[in-house]
Formats: C-alpha cells, sequence, structure tokens
C-alpha cells in the first residue's frame, strides 16, 4: 500500500471555512498554477498547487512569490 505523499510545511490547505476562501480568492484571481515540466511558474502566478484536498475538493497551495 502507498503511503500518502507528506504535505509541506507552510501549505495552504483548504480545511478550514476561513482556508478555504483563501484558496478560492486566489484561484479566482489566477494567482495559482500548477507548474510547467521544468517547474516553473507562469508569470503573475504567487502560488504553486500541489494537489487537491480530498474534502473540499480545492487545490493545496504554496506561496512560491510576492509582487
Amino acid at each position: 500500500m502507498d503511503e500518502p505523499t507528506p504535505i509541506p510545511a507552510g501549505s495552504i490547505v483548504p480545511d478550514t471555512a476561513e482556508s478555504q476562501a483563501y484558496v478560492r480568492g486566489v484561484v479566482q484571481r489566477g494567482e495559482a498554477a500548477w507548474p510547467d515540466k521544468d517547474g516553473t511558474l507562469p508569470r503573475g502566478v504567487t502560488h504553486e498547487i500541489i494537489g487537491q484536498h480530498e474534502a473540499s475538493g480545492l487545490p493545496i497551495l504554496v506561496r512560491k512569490r510576492m509582487y
């Protein structure tokens, strides 16, 4: 049986109403994306999507840069 991948420290996990609202806002503003195959994020993206929270269906994010 495969072990679940640990979530990195500092990740934004949408497991509360507040974190779900935050994640929804980041996604709606286009500030979150999956990295490309080279591991880079598109210009203007501040958060990397690293997975999906099973209960909420929202992405799990990690802040990567600030503009």
